[in-house]
């Protein structure tokens, strides 16, 4: 994984896949975290960050809500 982020010059953008996203976070390799927050409940479901071996500090860096309430945070890693 490391390699690929060492080839791109530029984004990698991964969208709706969590288990990638997780292996990401897993190795470190994410500098930024996009989430959509929708105000659904629909009481269960897949968790988006799964079990991870290392607590992942972030910080929260831009924050906006659109259309019907949906919440769009942009995250960083925490130093």
């Amino acid at each position: 994984m490391q390699k690929l982020k060492d080839e791109v010059d530029g984004v990698i953008l991964v969208a709706g896949s969590a288990q990638l996203v997780q292996g990401l976070i897993e190795h470190d390799l994410v500098d930024e975290l996009r989430l959509m927050v929708f105000p659904v409940v629909l009481g269960g479901g897949k968790r988006v960050f799964g079990d991870t071996f290392d607590k992942k500090r972030l910080k929260l860096v831009h924050s906006k809500v659109v259309g019907d309430g949906i919440a769009i945070l942009t995250y960083e890693r925490a130093a």
